[in-house]
Order: structure tokens, then C-alpha cells, then sequence
């Protein structure tokens, strides 16, 4: 019996707890999304305000460990952030006293990018691990297609729209982040908080104006999400 408990809990250990001398892992990992700063304002009379709503984030890394506590990431991220039309109708009615605003939009922003950096890890054990990373890529984002609809209180046939076509952008991109992982048999189970920032310049967007005349603008859009995620991981 003693023999038959030892090689089982031989076997539970090599099921369960990594080799820590391992210095490559890929990993995968997603979440929610949640826009910060101008990205998220609902400030329509700042140009720079996005309308973002909390979206999903996926992120794709390869890490691979130079020292014991140092060592360089290259992270793929994507995320989608829905658009807040009903704090757009809210702002625009509020401006727009005499007329009934409608906003429909059917596509978030979106955008994904690849990052190169350094990470550091703190080990608590052989396979529970702190991690600080850091990276700086491009990024490259679509804003989101808007209609917007106008019917004057006083005039029902009095009807005016104005409409936004999608727009992309691409420009660097840095993030900032820190994490755990915990070490099962060849496999981390992973959680992480990243920040991701990238300056936009959209220099295409195109649509219709209230007169019904097509047009061509540049906006700008700082574009900055902190990104929570649980993934796994495969280390080798």
C-alpha cells in the first residue's frame, strides 16, 4: 500500500507541477476590455472623446526567459470596444433641443496590433510566479460606422441625417503590465492587467453631412484600454 500511495504521488506531481528550468511559453489569454481616459469620455463638445463601451480583449504572447528573472515578450493583441450611441443621443439632444436625435451604429471600434518588450519575473516558488512586463509596437484601429437621424418636434417632415462612413488608422503603440502565472504540468494558467495606449490619426474618414453632401475629414483619437485576462499558457 505505501508503494502504491508513492508512485501515485509521484505521478500527481508530474501531473501537476511544471519544470521550472523551462525558458520558453507561449501563451493565450482573453477578457474584458475596458476603455480609459479620452477613449472612453462622453464629452461631445471634446473632439477627442470616443464613445468607448467595455469590449473584449485577446492576447497571443511568446515569452522567453534570458536570466532567471529577465526576459524579452512579443505580445499579438486584439480588442473590439462597442459604441456608447445613447450617451451620443443624449449629448446631441441636449444641444439639439428642437429635434428628435436618433444614433445607430452597427460596428465597435476595433483594432489589434503586435508589440516587442522586456518582462521581469519574480518567482514565489517553483511554479507560482509574479511577472512585470513591458513593449512598445504599432497598432492599427477602424473607427466605428455612425448614422445619426434628425426629425424637428415642430415639423415631422422636417428630417435631416447625417452619416460616417468607417475610418482606419495606424500608428505605435506601447503597454504596460503585470501578472501571475502558476505552473500545471506543461501549462500556466495565466492572469493578467495590461495597459494599452496608441495615438490615433484618422485621415480618411469619409460620409454625409446634414445637407446630404459627402465629405472628407481627419480626427484624431487617443485610444487607451486596460485589458483584464485568463488564458493559458504552454511552456517549453
Amino acid at each position: 500500500m505505501k508503494y502504491t500511495l508513492l508512485i501515485l504521488l509521484i505521478l500527481f506531481t508530474q501531473l501537476f507541477y511544471a519544470q521550472p528550468s523551462r525558458r520558453h511559453y507561449v501563451g493565450l489569454a482573453a477578457g474584458p476590455s475596458f476603455p480609459t481616459g479620452d477613449f472612453k469620455s462622453t464629452n461631445l463638445s471634446d473632439s477627442t472623446s470616443g464613445f468607448a463601451k467595455t469590449g473584449v480583449g485577446v492576447t497571443f504572447n511568446y515569452s522567453y526567459r534570458i536570466t532567471h528573472n529577465l526576459g524579452v515578450v512579443v505580445m499579438i493583441n486584439y480588442a473590439s470596444n462597442g459604441f456608447n450611441y445613447q450617451a451620443y443621443t443624449d449629448s446631441l439632444e441636449k444641444i439639439h433641443k428642437t429635434h428628435n436625435v436618433s444614433v445607430l451604429n452597427n460596428s465597435n471600434w476595433g483594432g489589434g496590433g503586435i508589440l516587442a518588450g522586456l518582462f521581469l519575473t519574480f518567482p514565489f516558488s517553483d511554479y507560482f510566479s509574479w511577472d512585470v512586463r513591458a513593449s512598445f509596437g504599432f497598432y492599427g484601429v477602424y473607427s466605428p460606422q455612425v448614422t445619426i437621424k434628425a426629425v424637428s418636434k415642430d415639423d415631422p417632415n422636417d428630417k435631416s441625417e447625417y452619416y460616417r462612413e468607417k475610418a482606419s488608422a495606424f500608428n505605435y503603440a506601447y503597454s504596460f503590465g503585470t501578472g501571475f502565472k502558476y505552473a500545471l504540468a506543461k501549462y500556466y494558467l495565466l492572469l493578467f492587467v495590461d495597459y494599452y495606449s496608441a495615438p490615433m490619426q484618422f485621415k480618411n474618414a469619409t460620409g454625409w453631412d446634414w445637407n446630404d453632401q459627402p465629405y472628407q475629414t481627419s480626427f484624431k483619437q487617443n485610444i487607451s484600454t486596460l485589458e483584464l485576462t485568463l488564458g493559458l499558457g504552454y511552456f517549453f
